[in-house]
């Protein structure tokens, strides 16, 4: 699908009359929808930053470029070759010393500090009905991704870390920047268990600086409870990896609604086209939650039934037609002038977008769908 504009082939189903717009990816700096510039909201300004504080986080395309390049070798990787030493031979593709920060002149902070001055964890009000919602703060998801995204980086030219990652080693610089001090990497023996042992000790520096923000572990969203799972995963390959740094959980909640209309897309529309991306479709659709309570889910909140009344073909108990109100809600996000819709469908259905992502990912249909460009 790449960055290649789609018409949605079906008619809109919804009440306003028109057909659904194009799938434009806002990646490309020369395009940005209406509605998505709204949601994206006003960036930080100087008078924002609380005093004592320097690690205040903004999104910067230098970061977005940092981040860009240190994925640059995805598609060189193949399958783990093993040697009688029990070696994986991991294919060469450049690893981004910027992210291994030991004397800078930049002002850094470290982890634990930033951690207890800005909460990681938050409670959001799920609006249309009376309940709340923990999540993670598009910080703390970010900060989770850069530090994914320089294993993974290293990984992919055969560099592992010689010792275990800590909570001591994150370091936050002023524009918001996750990066590591104290550490080396080398590729003596490097092998899956290594990989694999980096990745466990992530998981437990990011639950440690959730802990130390004041959030409470058991408190976690589906999704990202489920990342963390994966990085502790013992079956865990090379291959994960993608799904590891472009995981929905790490997803900014602004770009959200780009990635669902994305991968909608994808899973109905082009893999419906023939014999084999039908058998994925199918079973893509047969793994989706919430199988028997979505439709009452959409119901009982009273800012997405305005979706369910007003509408001309009457939703059923499918998951199809979970994947049909979804996108008539990201379609026309304003229709009700609710700019808080995306956060009300990730707080309902949490899930869904993660299980799209995975068995994406299974399937072998995540990598062709642009997914790595949507975390900027």
């Amino acid at each position: 699908m790449g960055n290649v504009l789609r018409r949605f082939k079906e008619e809109d189903d919804h009440a306003g009359g028109g057909r659904y717009p194009y799938y434009l990816p806002t990646s490309r700096p020369h395009y940005q929808p209406q509605y998505y510039a709204a949601a994206a909201g006003r960036p930080i300004r100087p008078d924002d930053i609380t005093p004592g504080i320097v690690c205040v986080l903004e999104e910067l395309a230098e970061d977005l470029i940092s981040e860009s390049t240190s994925m640059a070798g995805d598609r060189n990787i193949g399958h783990l070759q093993r040697s009688s030493a029990n070696r994986v031979l991991a294919p060469q593709c450049p690893c981004n010393n910027e992210d291994i920060d030991e004397s800078s002149a930049e002002g850094l902070c470290s982890a634990e500090s930033y951690a207890k001055a800005n909460a990681m964890l938050i409670q959001v009000p799920v609006l249309g009905t009376t309940k709340s919602f923990w999540r993670l703060s598009d910080e703390a998801t970010r900060i989770s991704r850069k530090l994914a995204l320089i294993l993974r980086s290293h990984h992919s030219v055969g560099k592992y870390l010689t010792a275990h990652l800590q909570v001591s080693n994150v370091w936050i610089s002023s524009r918001g920047s996750a990066k590591l001090r104290g550490v080396s990497f080398s590729d003596k023996q490097f092998s899956i268990e290594r990989v694999r042992d980096d990745y466990k000790h992530l998981s437990r520096v990011l639950r440690k600086l959730i802990r130390i923000s004041g959030g409470d572990i058991t408190k976690l969203p589906p999704d990202y409870k489920e990342f963390l799972v994966l990085l502790t995963r013992d079956t865990l390959t090379m291959r994960d990896e993608f799904l590891i740094v472009n995981n929905s959980a790490l997803l900014p909640m602004k770009n959200r609604t780009e990635v669902f209309l994305m991968l909608y897309d994808r899973i109905v529309t082009y893999l419906g086209r023939e014999p084999v991306g039908r058998a994925k479709k199918k079973r893509i659709l047969s793994k989706l939650p919430y199988k028997n309570d979505w439709l009452d889910t959409a119901i009982a909140n009273a800012q997405i039934n305005q979706w369910v009344v007003n509408v001309k073909k009457q939703y059923k108990r499918t998951q199809l037609d979970q994947l049909r109100l979804n996108r008539n809600v990201r379609s026309h996000l304003h229709q009700y002038n609710d700019d808080d819709i995306e956060e009300i469908l990730y707080c309902e259905w949490p899930e869904l977008l993660m299980v799209m992502v995975k068995m994406l990912h299974v399937t072998g249909e995540l990598k062709g769908s642009d997914i790595q460009n949507k975390f900027g």
